[in-house]
């Protein structure tokens, strides 16, 4: 049953004091690599808000792969934030969700709440997600995850405390079931992960199908703790269909090869955000041919050198996806410019000016030009590294980009194409 998410007015008033002036920039100490906790950044000049952030972003489990540019994109926002010496500074504890097998997002939250953390980024997964939401907005604590797309949270009961820079699967569902009708098919296996991520996204799909005019010749639910998934393979390639979608985590990969196995042709394979970037360049079973949807617009080629000389800088290993990045990135950023706007770092503050700093106003695309306005009396509209982040009432982004990337000979992927949408 959905319940009827209660927001409260996210229009308050706007900050009108002057930026303190020549703040010596703050210099960004955060953990980026297999910690469950970080360094944090030195607090700054007095009169600054101090802005405490934790993150829960998958260092281990199933989605593992979705942590490194995640971590990369909130620390190079609080770099960002912390240079620009705007009456604000951040500082960053990062903490791993593991996956839905285990309880170490539980573990993380508890520890991050006893911190006195105002905002939490994360999780990636949906499912994960899900096991913790109550205990942070619960206690009034700000969750905005860059990566949730399951539809269950557009109508949860988090009193207002629950947000997200990623789009919901509805969007993402209809863009990966066009595609698939564009590429000439019409007879689709669907292959799908038993989580709230993989039961919205196969719904979507299936719906978006149908619709099309195509015949979906079987749609299977997995358990992806399973260690050997050759029965559902079995199942869906005994209808011949002339494409497969198959929506999962890092268990995508044992799929991969049960597929390849039964001499599947991987043109005609097609998978999401989850599984993308599991197989990373010269891992086997090569998957040439296979396209891949994932939420956000093509990373610039600038924000990319920044993401690497920024990891390069921590000691850690260069990023081969850089999926959610610019969506960590602007999480950050619109947490730290609520906080401003309200005058104060409190979860309730950050709660009750998110959707302000999103919409309405003067355009702005950094903490610092957008800081600037706020300290002048200006209201701002914050437009992102992901887009242009209007949240709606129940704390979604009204509109959102989903790219496409396809995989070549040694499984090499790349980008290939974008589809904009608006979500109602």
């Amino acid at each position: 049953m959905n319940i009827q998410r209660r927001r409260v007015s996210t229009r308050s008033a706007i900050l009108r004091t002057t930026a303190v002036a020549g703040i010596a920039a703050l210099a960004l100490s955060a953990c980026s690599g297999g910690e469950t906790s970080g360094g944090s950044s030195p607090t700054g000049a007095a009169g600054d808000l101090d802005l405490k952030v934790g993150t829960i972003f998958p260092q281990t489990g199933s989605l593992a792969t979705l942590g490194p540019p995640e971590i990369a994109g909130v620390d190079l926002a609080v770099k960002d934030i912390n240079d620009a010496a705007q009456g604000l500074s951040v500082q960053v504890t990062h903490t791993d969700s593991g996956d839905t097998t285990t309880n170490i997002a539980t573990q993380s939250a508890t520890s991050l709440l006893s911190q006195g953390m105002s905002a939490i980024v994360g999780a990636a997964s949906s499912g994960v997600s899900m096991t913790i939401i109550d205990q942070i907005t619960g206690a009034g604590v700000v969750q905005i995850s860059p990566a949730n797309t399951s539809p269950d949270f557009t109508d949860y009961d988090d009193d207002g405390y629950y947000w997200r820079t990623a789009p919901s699967d509805v969007l993402q569902g209809q863009i990966l079931g066009n595609k698939i009708l564009e590429d000439g098919k019409t007879k689709v296996g669907v292959l799908y992960m038993n989580d709230p991520y993989g039961i919205g996204l196969a719904q979507n799909l299936v719906k978006t199908l149908e619709a099309g005019g195509a015949t979906v010749s079987s749609n299977i639910t997995y358990d992806p703790s399973a260690s050997n998934f050759t029965s559902e393979v079995g199942q869906v390639l005994a209808q011949s269909p002339d494409a497969v979608a198959v929506i999962g985590f890092e268990e995508s990969k044992i799929i991969f090869s049960n597929l390849a196995t039964e001499g599947f042709d991987f043109a005609n394979l097609y998978g999401t955000d989850g599984n993308y970037g599991q197989l990373a360049p010269g891992d086997q079973p090569d998957i040439a041919g296979a396209q891949f949807t994932s939420p956000g617009v093509k990373a610039t080629d600038d924000f990319q050198a920044r993401l690497q000389e920024l990891v390069a800088s921590q000691g850690a290993s260069p990023l081969n996806v850089f999926s959610y990045a610019a969506e960590a990135y602007d999480a950050t950023v619109l947490t730290a410019l609520a906080a401003l706007q309200g005058g104060a770092t409190d979860g309730q503050t950050i709660r009750d000016n998110l959707q302000s700093v999103s919409e309405g106003g003067t355009k702005c695309t950094t903490f610092g030009d957008c800081a600037e306005l706020l300290a002048s009396g200006t209201d701002i509209d914050y437009d992102g590294l992901s887009g242009p982040i209007t949240f709606d009432a129940n704390g979604d982004v009204t509109e959102a980009t989903i790219s496409i990337y396809k995989y070549s000979a040694g499984n090499e992927s790349a980008w290939v194409d974008q589809v904009s949408g608006t979500l109602s």
